[in-house]
């Protein structure tokens, strides 16, 4: 390997941190190092912004981190530097497919706040565990614009078909991603971490090709593909894995601070 990884984005949750949102002291002193070696270190998630900025500020980070998705880049100050919300019209269109579909909890995220038209359950506990605030709105609120992303909830093999059957219907118009097994995310066809990445990397100068990307869910896949070298840690989903150059160790295995440390030693990074 001849180059220097200069950006190295990193998925948060079953990447670098685990459900008990505890970060290990190895991969802390592993991205510690990164920093003082010159090169920068983003986060990529599909976090909100409040929530990442939480993981950005323990870990001492100053590069802007990337959120919903890749929808949306702020520096840890809150400056916003790149936003693709949805417009008006790919709300409807969104909106309009989803109509009907009782099955599902449907959550409208305008900037840190979640809107929707009926409270579950599962949508209070939600809002209670992740400290987001949740609105009850009419439709036509929701339909009003322009919000960051809608996120729709439901069984497993159920969002994995409605995502399926999206991408078929929308055909690009809109980008469709799952987050996690549970979750199908309908975001601006601009969106998406790797898009985000490649925004990052001509704001601070970087060929695309000198970035370093970790990470382990289906949200991950095309940052895999598309980073200078995709990582992808022991236990990912089957497609991020096929779509990463490299397979770390868990992250129980502190895998990315194995890589990191590796690269680092052998003067990869920086």
């Amino acid at each position: 390997m001849n180059k220097r990884f200069r950006l190295i984005a990193l998925d948060v949750d079953g990447t670098i941190r685990d459900r008990e949102r505890q970060i290990s002291s190895r991969t802390r002193n592993a991205i510690d190092r990164v920093r003082e070696s010159g090169a920068y270190v983003t986060l990529a998630t599909g976090r909100t912004f409040l929530s990442a900025l939480n993981a950005s500020t323990d870990l001492g980070l100053t590069c802007p981190i990337i959120t919903f998705q890749g929808a949306h880049v702020a520096m840890p100050s809150g400056d916003l530097l790149w936003h693709t919300p949805l417009t008006s019209q790919m709300t409807e269109t969104a909106l309009d497919a989803l109509s009907g579909r009782d099955e599902f909890d449907v959550m409208a995220y305008y900037g840190n706040d979640i809107f929707v038209v009926e409270m579950s359950e599962w949508a209070l506990d939600y809002g209670k565990r992740n400290s987001i605030p949740i609105r009850v709105v009419e439709q036509d609120e929701i339909r009003s614009g322009p919000m960051t992303r809608l996120v729709v909830r439901g069984d497993d093999d159920a969002i994995e078909s409605l995502e399926v059957e999206l991408n078929d219907r929308f055909d690009g118009a809109l980008y469709v991603t799952r987050s996690l097994s549970y979750f199908c995310e309908i975001l601006h066809p601009d969106a998406g971490k790797d898009k985000a990445i490649e925004w990052l990397c001509d704001h601070l100068d970087i060929d695309p090709s000198d970035t370093l990307a970790f990470g382990n869910g289906y949200n991950d896949i095309e940052m895999l593909s598309t980073a200078g070298l995709g990582v992808a840690v022991d236990g990912g989903v089957p497609q991020a894995i096929a779509a990463a150059d490299l397979v770390a160790p868990s992250m129980e295995d502190d895998g990315v601070a194995r890589v990191l440390e590796y690269l680092l030693d052998g003067g990869y990074v920086g």
